[in-house]
């Protein structure tokens, strides 16, 4: 299969999201850590997150409600991806991983 390059993610070329989704993973840092990539990306993708997820990490859950405000750039990258589903999953899964990280 031979990939545009719009069809690969990559976070270099996103600065304003990156620095968003630094400060949100600083500001949830002490927060649980159950479903905590898959709230994040499912609330500021769809502003939906599944009951499973609300249960597990409630407190999580209710800070990403407030906090969406303060997320425009990584949201607003999710509208531009919607069509694209490679890039989309490649975002989904830097999105992911980076909330896995320990730094």
């Amino acid at each position: 299969m031979v990939y545009n390059s719009e069809d690969v993610f990559s976070a270099d070329s996103y600065p304003e999201m990156a620095k968003e989704l630094k400060i949100l993973k600083e500001a949830a840092r002490q927060m649980p850590v159950y479903f905590k990539g898959e709230i994040v990306i499912s609330y500021l993708k769809t502003h939906s997150i599944k009951s499973e997820w609300i249960k597990a990490n409630p407190e999580l859950v209710m800070f990403i409600r407030d906090y969406s405000s303060k997320t425009a750039h990584i949201e607003s990258l999710f509208d531009f991806y919607r069509l694209r589903k490679a890039s989309l999953t490649g975002y989904e899964k830097y999105i992911l991983n980076f909330f896995l990280a320990t730094r």
